[in-house]
C-alpha cells in the first residue's frame, strides 16, 4: 500500500473516530477530551499534507506490510471497549492504546521493510506518533494526578501545617524573600 495514503487514512480515520465519540459522549468532559483528540489527529493530517507538498516522492513509496485493513481506528471498538468509557481517564487510556498500537505497527513495518527510504519514512511516522503519544500521556498524568496523591488527613488543615515552622517568613511578610 502507498505509505502516504496509509498514514493519511489512519489520521483521517482517527479524527473521524474521535469526532464520532465526542458526538456520542453524554458528559461534557468526555466531549472535550474527544474533541481534543480529534484536533490532534487533524493537526497530524495537516503535517502530513505539508510534508507531501515539500517531498512529493513520498507518494511513490509503498510498503507491503501495511494495508488498509490494519488501520487502528477502524477496529478499535470491536471488543466493546468504547461502551465502557465513562470518564476522561478512560478516554485518554483509549487514545493511548490506539497510539501504542499504531506505533507498534509502524515499528514492525520498518523492521520488515527491505528498502532504506521506506524504512526511514516509517521511522519518521513512528516518531510523529510517539510525540503525540507523549502529549496524550502527559494529559493523562495531569488528569490522574489527584488519584495518585497520597496525603494524610492531618495535612488537610494548612494552618496546622504552618505551626511546624515552615513558611514562617512568608506568613510574616518578610520582604527579603
Amino acid at each position: 500500500m502507498d505509505l502516504y495514503q496509509y498514514a493519511h487514512q489512519t489520521e483521517k480515520s482517527g479524527a473521524q473516530f474521535y469526532q464520532h465519540m465526542a458526538g456520542r459522549a453524554t458528559k461534557e468532559g468526555l466531549k472535550r477530551v474527544f474533541k481534543l483528540m480529534a484536533g490532534e489527529e487533524e493537526r497530524l493530517l495537516d503535517k502530513l499534507s505539508k510534508f507531501r507538498k515539500h517531498f512529493p516522492e513520498i507518494g511513490d513509496v509503498s510498503c507491503r506490510s501495511l494495508n488498509k485493513d490494519t488501520i487502528v481506528f477502524d477496529s478499535i471498538c470491536d471488543n466493546g471497549v468504547c461502551d465502557l468509557i465513562e470518564s476522561d481517564l478512560d478516554a485518554y487510556q483509549l487514545a493511548i492504546r490506539a497510539k501504542r498500537n499504531l506505533i507498534r505497527r509502524y515499528r514492525e513495518a520498518a523492521e520488515q521493510e527491505p528498502h532504506a527510504a521506506t524504512r526511514k519514512l516509517l521511522i519518521w511516522l513512528e516518531a510523529m506518533e510517539k510525540h503525540q503519544l507523549d502529549e496524550i500521556e502527559q494529559l493523562y498524568d495531569f488528569a490522574n494526578a489527584p488519584n495518585l496523591s497520597l496525603e494524610w488527613a492531618e495535612f488537610s488543615n494548612l494552618d496546622e501545617f504552618y505551626n511546624f515552622g515552615y513558611y514562617e517568613d512568608l506568613r510574616s511578610g518578610d520582604p527579603a524573600i
